[in-house]
């Protein structure tokens, strides 16, 4: 279901096109040309609707009218460009005015169309704004498998395959990333649209489907299971064959290198634990269903113990998948919708039945504990490296939930902070200072959706990414939850793998956002911003310290007379001296035009001297003393800049 009232189109191709068109026959006209060459396409019928859909989902292009309702087309694309949106944008415009092109193009367009659109001219338009990005539509090749995007054939050793649309789209997916691992959540993303969503289970059919005729002419182990994270091409192909057969059945992980695990036995130990520290709540719960249906019997049943057997069955639908109890969980789901109705003495019967199966899910204990432990020793949890040592902070009111998360995100190197009052968080939120917030909708002392608007609001935490749990799916609460500020959100109960899939992805990300805005792109040193940051810091903590610049005075001259990229090769080589010379002992960053700068302590001025001096290469440098000639990181600067030009 399309949580943004846009209307999707099916396709065959993992190409994603958004069309913010308000005139209906137009944008289906689009589509419909769109959808034969094999783009997903969604439709966004006003401005504001195009820009939830950006916001949420992740495009390789975006058809944009002008005159558009709400948000006109401009300034829609003028609020992409200001949040880096770098998706390639076409306008359409009915209007063929010089000046409308010029603001167009100054708002960050790409291209422009005027109407009324001409279809071939479009599709050539899409194809060479498309080829822009990272998509092509050159031959894919990965040993004797081939896939033709201009044909849609794929052959393996001269055989042709005969693969459906669905699996034509997986295979060109992991060969044009062969790098990456992808979730379903990502598969889905790219090759269904939002009115069409597929089970999970629909997804490991295709990939089924797909590992089969692929093993049938001879490409054996070509895609392979991350287990918690996903698929991704076989890193080994074109080198050797795995000896190993995996069966697609218990999609078993069979990792190209050994993994770390954590410890099973002490996870299982925990699960067991879990339960019987919660069945007593649990039962609670249960309790409160029951009498509520003894109330409706008899007639007497208030609205506060309606409203109270609505969350106690809302509670229970969370928690109960997570114990490996999804038949508990629909049953849980059946009563949360009838006692969040009207209701009627006619409808006890019915009532009771549903509470009398939830009673005997709540009574097969043990069966399912051991079920559980089976399931984690023949599928175990791998731990990236790169995840490890990030604070997670959870807010939600049932503590069954927030033990739960404890136990599934620590094995991964994740510190988790629980909170089961919302009302304490602004005093823990300082302490812990988390790297990511998993936030429930809906509990009593303070609603979640209005938290994660006073988070967004203020300055401090503004940008911390927000995971949200919710029991509801519905187009309403999703909307609501990203209007709010969230990044993303899972729905109970929750499934651990697929949680920690989005928890890793979304950290990863982070860390990718931290190296860009601390990084240089040319040197991979630290940046003006965060080197003079960490310079202040050194100054204030030490008594005395050594401050200098180097500088590449023929930068200038290079970039004219050899091009820039000569010129940025040299700026890396003198980076990487710098790197090799002191070797972490010393704070580096470049400033700029040809300018690094070098901060340490506990060395002497001849010592320093010394070491740029035996840098093989020609450049300047000048030396300074903290605090002699500054105290201060910009009088610092000054006093060596003064050096060099004397």
């Amino acid at each position: 279901m399309n949580p943004y009232n846009a209307i999707s189109v099916g396709c065959w191709d993992w190409m994603r096109i958004l069309i913010v068109e308000d005139d209906e026959a137009i944008a289906n006209l689009v589509a419909q040309s769109l959808k034969a060459h094999h783009y997903a396409v969604d439709i966004a019928d006003d401005g504001s609707i195009g820009w939830e859909c950006a916001e949420s989902t992740t495009y390789d292009l975006i058809l944009l009218d002008v005159d558009l309702p709400k948000l006109d087309g401009i300034s829609l694309c003028q609020q992409l460009r200001d949040r880096r949106c770098e998706t390639p944008i076409l306008l359409m415009t009915a209007k063929n005015a010089t000046e409308h092109r010029i603001r167009g193009l100054d708002a960050g367009a790409d291209d422009y169309l005027v109407k009324p659109i001409d279809l071939g001219e479009l599709q050539a338009r899409v194809r060479a704004l498309l080829r822009r990005g990272v998509v092509g539509a050159s031959l894919l090749e990965v040993g004797d498998l081939r896939l033709d995007p201009q044909s849609c054939q794929v052959t393996y050793a001269e055989e042709l395959l005969s693969l459906t649309p669905k699996e034509y789209s997986l295979l060109e997916l992991f060969l044009r990333h062969p790098a990456r691992v992808f979730s379903c959540g990502d598969i889905i993303e790219h090759l269904w649209t939002f009115d069409d969503p597929p089970q999970e289970d629909s997804v490991k059919s295709h990939i089924k489907g797909l590992r089969q005729k692929l093993k049938a002419v001879g490409a054996v182990n070509w895609i392979e299971n991350v287990y918690g994270l996903g698929y991704r091409l076989n890193q080994t192909i074109g080198k050797e064959e795995k000896k190993t057969t995996i069966d697609d059945a218990k999609t078993i992980a069979s990792p190209v290198s050994e993994p770390e695990v954590p410890d099973s036995e002490p996870y299982n130990q925990a699960v067991e634990q879990l339960w019987n520290q919660y069945r007593g709540l649990m039962e609670e719960r249960l309790t409160v269903l029951q009498q509520a249906v003894q109330a409706l019997r008899t007639e007497t049943l208030t609205e506060d113990m309606q409203q109270a057997a609505e969350r106690a069955a809302h509670k229970l639908a969370g928690v109960l998948g997570m114990f490996d109890r999804p038949e508990g969980t629909q049953i849980a789901r059946q009563l949360e919708e009838l006692f969040s109705g009207q209701l009627n003495s006619q409808q006890h019967p019915a009532l009771q039945l549903l509470v009398q199966q939830l009673s005997q899910v709540l009574e097969i204990e043990q069966s399912s504990i051991e079920q559980i432990e089976v399931q984690i020793e023949v599928q175990p949890i791998t731990t990236p490296a790169s995840i490890r040592s990030w604070n997670i902070l959870a807010v939600d009111d049932d503590p069954i939930i927030l033990a739960a998360l404890e136990q599934q995100l620590e094995p991964w190197g994740m510190r988790v902070t629980a909170i089961e009052n919302p009302l304490q968080f602004w005093t823990i939120l300082p302490s812990v200072n988390p790297d990511l917030m998993i936030l429930d909708v809906e509990m009593p002392q303070l609603n979640g959706v209005a938290l994660c608007q006073a988070i967004r609001a203020n300055p401090t935490w503004q940008s911390l990414p927000i995971v949200f749990l919710t029991a509801h799916q519905d187009p309403a609460t999703v909307q609501q939850i990203f209007a709010a500020g969230a990044d993303d959100y899972v729905v109970k109960p929750v499934v651990g793998h697929e949680l920690i899939s989005r928890i890793t992805q979304r950290l990863e990300r982070i860390r990718l956002l931290q190296t860009l805005s601390t990084k240089d792109s040319i040197t991979g040193l630290s940046n003006q911003y965060h080197s003079s940051q960490a310079i202040a810091t050194l100054i204030t903590q030490t008594q005395s310290g050594y401050f200098a610049i180097a500088y590449l005075p023929t930068l200038r001259q290079i970039n004219i007379q050899q091009g820039h990229a000569a010129g940025n090769q040299t700026l890396k080589q003198l980076s990487q001296h710098l790197e090799m010379t002191f070797n972490n002992t010393a704070i580096l960053g470049y400033w700029g035009n040809g300018e690094f700068a070098i901060a340490l302590s506990h060395t002497s001025k001849e010592a320093l001297q010394k070491q740029l001096s035996a840098i093989p290469m020609r450049y300047e440098f000048a030396i300074v003393q903290y605090p002699v000639d500054g105290f201060t990181v910009q009088a610092l600067y000054q006093a060596a800049s003064l050096c060099l030009e004397g």
